[in-house]
């Protein structure tokens, strides 16, 4: 039985704010007059129950009306007011902006909780050109406050510059930011991580900028390659010496009330962006990254509107797929107990199955994959690489099912400065990790529509060379010869028409392997675990001499990279420019492996970015890019102008690729199909 009784606390509030953040329009009551009277806003006595702990925690003062209220200890609210006119006066007092008016950055800007002001927000906005922009989100779950299809917005921060912020409380006012709305799309939008904000601000109010400057985007331009970290307060204190403010990014967003610290982290958030862009613009010309700059700016709405747009998944397909993924786990499992004669063995203990596998006269260092593949004894190994298989696509189907969100689709995020290359990164899930098989036949066309899946061919090898001038491959392509195959011939001795698809296979690890430098004994890994070729290593090694016999000029490229390694540079470019700093503590290989990495890897990125641009400018209404894995990129298009959408994607992503690699002929293989799988 309970026997505690609820206490109460009765504050003044304002009743019309309390209706605007609690009841839907239909229940407030009329505030313009329309009821036949005229009201202005009202005080209104609120009373909450408090627990009796509460109760005897909170003195008692008489109020001036008689009322008992309950106030905080003075001292606990000096505290607050001290720390609250410390963070205000380190938030905008602070300001390096010379326009800055400092009579009103002196006090913490007030909440707009009603639409009224928008369209005087937007007249400024407007005036200014640029508005500095950011959110603070809040939802259930682990993460629901980071996915715009499982949480809400709170605050919306706003900016011009010279002026003191705006911040508007969305669950007040509601979405639809009208007039407001369009004066952000109109101006350029200033954001730190702004690919997150304006997928939030596209999912919840429809609101899509055109034009952004990202900070992170630009800080990640000048730091790749090193680690200084680029988040907001990091990159403020680093380049315009603005001291870090507490952190308030995990505080409770969406609670009844805010506090003075939580506005206080909001306007900060704002308040230097216009004076950090500056910064960054500078320094991105200082060290010739403007056209880079140019390129990511103008990627980051497309990038926006494909992870709004997301893929439509097969749910029912992709359960099946765990579930009998999952029982041929176990099946696996008991099968490798029986062949090793362990029947208590954990398959997922690295330290069992070493042991296990040392019983059964099969000596391995460790137990990952490409040790197990050089190892393969033709039964045990086998075994044990299909029940990871069976484990693996039990996860990852289980994964990609948590990750559909209400419209049957996945709205993966994509990174396009999330690697020191350039290249992209995925997660949330991550897709770059679905390989060919059955899960891609999860991802597919809903009804009325096909994808067009188009991949570039060989592209980082056509990239390798036209940089390093490689004439033997470059006249291999123009004739159209399957470059694999003829490498094959070449590396293993043999009649180009008596390769076999085995032979062809060895041919297609050599080139991608020794690329990038690969020593003998790592071709062999290499070779193992991704293309399941079997090579001994004095194999390999006759193989790296035959490959660097028949292509001179890589050779020379190699080595010219080795020698200038062993001088100590300090940076590598593609031939964009896009820019990867090497570490002072980098050693001689560490140096080689970025200088011929980057300019490929990165070349390519840069290929594929521009390509996406591109696409993203010519798509016919109702078509729409939908994902990007590796070199590969999806669109989504009605089935009607499918072909059409083919012909456009494949032309663009030609176009973006030769004009970084004119020495080279750029093959894209692109079709139409209702799943992913069919590609």
């Amino acid at each position: 039985m309970n026997t505690k009784t609820p206490g109460i606390f009765i504050g003044l509030l304002d009743a019309d704010a309390l209706e605007r953040r609690f009841l839907p329009p239909s229940q407030r009551a009329p505030s313009d007059g329309s009821d036949g009277t005229s009201r202005s806003p009202r005080p209104q006595r609120v009373i909450f129950p408090l627990s009796p702990e509460k109760c005897q925690k909170q003195p008692k003062t008489p109020s001036t009306d008689g009322t008992d209220v309950f106030q905080k200890p003075s001292r606990v609210r000096e505290k607050k007011k001290l720390r609250a006119s410390a963070l205000a006066k380190n938030n905008f007092l602070s300001q390096p902006d010379a326009t800055r008016n400092p009579s009103v950055a002196s006090e913490l800007p007030k909440v707009e909780k009603s639409p009224e002001r928008f369209p005087e927000i937007a007249t400024a906005i407007t005036a200014a050109g640029a508005v500095a922009l950011d959110i603070e989100t809040f939802g259930s779950g682990k993460k629901g406050g980071l996915n715009p299809w499982r949480g809400d917005i709170r605050l919306l921060s706003l900016r011009a510059a010279g002026a003191s912020p705006w911040l508007i409380d969305l669950q007040a006012t509601g979405y639809d930011l009208g007039e407001l709305g369009r004066a952000i799309e109109s101006v350029e939008v200033i954001a730190h991580n702004a690919k997150f904000d304006l997928l939030w601000l596209a999912v919840k109010c429809a609101v899509r900028p055109k034009k952004v400057f990202c900070t992170l985007t630009a800080a990640r331009l000048l730091s790749a390659g090193t680690k200084p970290g680029n988040n907001l307060d990091q990159c403020l204190e680093r380049f315009l010496g603005i001291a870090p403010a507490p952190d308030q990014s995990r505080s409770d967003w969406g609670g009844m009330f805010l506090t003075d610290d939580q506005l206080a982290y909001a306007a900060r958030d704002v308040a230097h962006l216009h004076d950090l862009a500056g910064r960054l613009d500078t320094e991105l010309g200082g060290a010739d990254l403007e056209t880079v700059r140019t390129l990511e700016m103008e990627l980051l709405p497309a990038i926006v509107a494909m992870e709004e747009a997301g893929i439509a998944m097969d749910k029912p397909r992709l359960q099946a797929i765990r579930d009998s993924s999952r029982e041929t786990t176990k099946a696996k499992a008991d099968e490798l107990r029986i062949l090793l004669n362990a029947p208590s063995l954990n398959p997922g203990s690295p330290d069992q199955l070493k042991a296990a596998l040392s019983r059964a006269g099969i000596e391995v260092a460790n137990t990952n994959e490409e040790t197990l593949k050089a190892a393969d004894d033709g039964t045990i190994i086998p075994a044990i690489l299909a029940l990871r298989g069976a484990e693996k696509s039990a996860q990852q189907a289980e994964s990609l099912i948590d990750c559909i969100e209400s419209d049957g689709r996945i709205h993966g995020r994509f990174e396009p400065t999330g690697t020191d290359t350039g290249r992209f990164s995925s997660k949330t899930p991550n897709l770059q990790n679905i390989g060919r098989g059955e899960l891609r036949e999860c991802f597919l066309a809903p009804a009325g529509s096909r994808l067009v899946v188009a991949d570039y061919s060989q592209i980082e090898l056509r990239a390798a060379a036209a940089i390093a001038g490689e004439a033997k491959m470059i006249e291999a392509y123009k004739r159209g010869d399957d470059l694999h195959k003829l490498t094959a011939a070449t590396v293993l001795g043999k009649p180009i028409e008596e390769v076999t698809k085995a032979d062809r296979q060895t041919g297609k690890s050599a080139s991608f392997g020794l690329l990038y430098g690969q020593s003998a004994k790592g071709l062999v890994r290499y070779a193992a675990s991704s293309y399941g070729v079997t090579l001994e290593e004095d194999e390999a090694e006759e193989i790296r001499r035959a490959f660097f016999r028949t292509y001179g000029a890589l050779r020379q490229w190699h080595g010219e990279s080795h020698n200038i390694a062993e001088r100590g540079v300090t940076e590598v470019r593609t031939v964009l420019g896009r820019r990867r700093l090497i570490p002072k503590d980098a050693d001689a290989w560490q140096r080689f492996t970025a200088l011929v990495n980057t300019p490929v890897q990165g070349g390519c990125a840069d290929g594929m970015k521009r390509a996406l641009v591109l696409i993203a400018s010519r798509l016919p209404a109702g078509a729409r890019l939908i994902s990007t894995v590796h070199d590969e990129v999806i669109v989504e298009s009605p089935e009607v102008d499918a072909e059409a959408v083919c012909a456009v994607v494949r032309e663009s992503m030609i176009s973006a690729m030769t004009e970084l690699f004119p020495q080279v002929p750029i093959e894209v293989e692109a079709g139409v199909c209702k799943r992913w799988s069919e590609k």
